[in-house]
């Protein structure tokens, strides 16, 4: 079984065709749920993707996708726009709507980002499950292994020093020293 995407590097780099974009992309979306830190997230949409030019007819769609993405999900999180990004390549050519019925399609008018708007892609409702946490990033289980190891050398160092002065206290209130 494949692992899911953790960058929309990896997503471009998988996608043969529109539909298999749209598998990768979900699943990235799933990565980017299990997130927690904006350093994660940073390497999620770090890595330019390749360029899906030539790969199936809707590729230029495709790449806007991604770079309205990456524009979204770092003004979102406070992270530094990627470079490529803002990659005029990365503009559909023809205004792409969500969504064929009228009603909608206002409503992406209306409803759409600016970093979604900005490369003629026009979506009423963007999905981007984001739910970071302020404070330390979560530690592996073998790294807070190794954290409890050296906290308990530590305590056991303590506690060792501690019964020597009151082997030595109590030597010296029963004057054998």
């Amino acid at each position: 079984m494949t692992p899911r995407p953790r960058s929309l590097a990896e997503v471009a780099q998988r996608a043969e065709s529109l539909r298999d974009f749209g598998w990768e992309f979900a699943d990235w979306l799933h990565t980017v749920r299990a997130t927690r830190s904006r350093a994660v997230l940073q390497h999620a949409i770090n890595p330019e993707p390749p360029l899906l030019a030539q790969r199936f007819p809707e590729d230029r769609v495709a790449d806007a996708w991604l770079a309205a993405y990456a524009e979204y999900t770092s003004t979102l999180a406070g992270l530094p726009l990627p470079a490529w990004a803002g990659d005029s390549s990365r503009i559909a050519p023809e205004p792409w709507f969500s969504s064929e019925s009228r009603a909608e399609r206002l409503l992406a008018l209306r409803d759409s980002p600016p970093s979604f708007k900005n490369r003629n892609l026009f979506t009423p409702r963007v999905d981007l499950p984001l739910r970071l946490r302020a404070g330390r990033p979560p530690k592996t289980a073998e790294e807070k292994r190794r954290t409890n190891a050296e906290r308990q050398r530590r305590f056991r160092s303590r506690r060792a020093v501690e019964l020597e002065l009151h082997r030595y206290a109590g030597k010296v209130f029963a004057g054998e020293k």
